[in-house]
C-alpha cells in the first residue's frame, strides 16, 4: 500500500501552537484524535502533549487543527477546550465544537410563514455559531422556539422536517444537509490507499413515512387558520423506499413512520417533507466503515467510491457498479507509530 508523501499538522491551542515544523512549534504533540460525527457528539478533538511544565489551556480557548497530507493544508476541526488532564509527563486537552453549545443553550422566538431554513439560520446565530450549508427544508405557517428544549433539541425537529442531517464541518460551521446526489467527491483505491474496508446493508426501524399537516391552504385558501380545517385529505403525502433504494411518492411500505406537524398547511409542503425524509433513508440503506491514510480534505455529507474493487469481491455486489457511499462520520487519529490514519463511517 502506499502512504501518503507527507502527514504535516499545526494544532492551535489557545496562543500555542504545536506543529510538525519543528521551527515554529512550541509544544511536543504526542496523539491527536479529530471526529467529526452526524450521529453523535457532533464535533470534538482530543490532544495529547508531553509538556508537564507549560500550564494548561484554560477552558473557552479557540482550538483549530490543520492536517496535511501532501496536497495542501486543510482545517480539519475548529471549536474551543472544555477540559484538561494534568498527568506527571503531560496534558490531554479535550475540546469540542459549536455543537456543544447549541447543546447547551435554550432558546426563545416566533416566525410567521417562514421556510425551515431561515428558523435553522436564526437559531444557529442565536447561540453565536456560524452556518453552513442549510437544506431550505418545508414553508411553514409558524414555529415557536421556547425554553425547555435546547437549542440543539429544536434544531433536530427542523432537520427530521427537512430530511437533513446535523453536523459540524472542519471550519466550525454548523451544516443541516440533505443527501446530495451526483460523482464521488473522492476516490480511494482498493489495494493502494485502502486499509481497512467494511460494508453492510442496513434494515432501518422504518421503510416508508406517512407525514399529516393540519392546514386548510390546500382547500381552503391561505387566510384560512390550519385549525379550522376539516378535510385533512389535502395536508397528508407518503412516500417509501424500494428495496432497490428507489424513492417511491404515494406509497406506503410495511414498517411506516408517521409524523404530523400542524405547521405544515399545504399539501405541496407534507409532499415535500414526505420526499426528503425517504430520500435521507435511502442514502443510509448501505453502512459501514473504511479506513484510508489520511485524507483531511473529507468532509461529512461527502460521497465517496472505492476504486478497483475487484468484481468477484463480496463489497463489490453491495455497492454496485459506479455506487457511492455517503459519509457519515470522520476520524483522524495522528501518532507516532502509524502516523495519520482517517477512518470513514457510512
Amino acid at each position: 500500500m502506499k502512504a501518503s508523501l507527507q502527514n504535516a499538522y499545526r494544532v492551535h491551542i489557545g496562543s500555542a501552537l504545536a506543529s510538525s515544523k519543528t521551527s515554529e512549534s512550541r509544544r511536543q504533540l504526542l496523539q491527536l484524535c479529530v471526529l467529526l460525527d452526524m450521529d453523535g457528539p457532533g464535533a470534538a478533538c482530543t490532544v495529547e502533549l508531553a509538556d508537564s511544565n507549560v500550564a494548561p489551556p484554560a477552558a473557552g480557548d479557540p482550538v483549530t487543527v490543520e492536517l496535511d497530507a501532501g496536497d495542501g493544508a486543510q482545517t480539519v476541526f475548529t471549536g474551543t477546550v472544555t477540559g484538561t488532564e494534568v498527568r506527571a509527563t503531560g496534558q490531554t486537552v479535550i475540546a469540542h465544537g459549536a455543537l456543544a453549545e447549541l447543546g447547551r443553550s435554550e432558546v426563545e422566538g416566533a416566525y410567521d410563514s417562514v421556510s425551515a431554513d431561515f428558523i435553522i439560520k436564526d437559531l444557529i446565530g442565536k447561540v453565536g455559531a456560524a452556518a453552513g450549508s442549510i437544506s431550505k427544508g418545508p414553508e411553514l405557517s409558524g414555529w415557536a422556539l421556547h425554553r425547555g428544549p435546547t437549542a440543539l433539541g429544536h434544531l433536530r425537529r427542523l432537520a427530521l422536517l427537512c430530511g437533513a442531517d446535523l453536523f459540524a464541518g472542519g471550519d466550525g460551521k454548523i451544516h443541516c444537509a440533505v443527501p446530495k446526489a451526483g460523482a464521488a467527491d473522492h476516490h480511494f483505491k482498493f489495494g493502494e490507499t485502502v486499509i481497512r474496508l467494511d460494508v453492510h446493508q442496513r434494515s432501518p426501524a422504518f421503510d416508508s413515512i406517512e407525514v399529516w399537516g393540519e392546514g386548510a391552504a390546500s382547500a381552503k385558501g391561505a387566510d384560512k387558520a390550519h385549525w379550522l380545517s376539516t378535510d385533512l385529505a389535502g395536508v397528508s403525502a407518503k412516500a417509501a423506499v424500494g428495496s432497490d433504494g428507489q424513492v417511491q411518492a404515494g406509497k406506503l411500505g410495511a414498517r411506516p413512520f408517521r409524523l404530523r406537524e400542524g405547521a405544515l398547511r399545504s399539501g405541496e409542503s407534507v409532499e415535500a417533507v414526505a420526499k426528503a425524509w425517504a430520500t435521507s433513508l435511502a442514502a443510509r440503506l448501505l453502512g459501514g466503515s473504511l479506513e484510508v491514510f489520511a485524507a483531511p480534505k473529507v468532509q461529512p455529507g461527502d460521497l465517496v467510491a472505492i476504486d478497483n474493487l475487484p468484481a468477484d469481491h463480496a463489497a463489490a455486489s453491495l455497492l454496485g457498479q459506479g455506487s457511492t457511499l455517503r459519509v457519515r462520520q470522520v476520524r483522524h487519529r495522528l501518532d507516532r507509530q502509524r502516523g495519520t490514519l482517517t477512518r470513514l463511517g457510512f
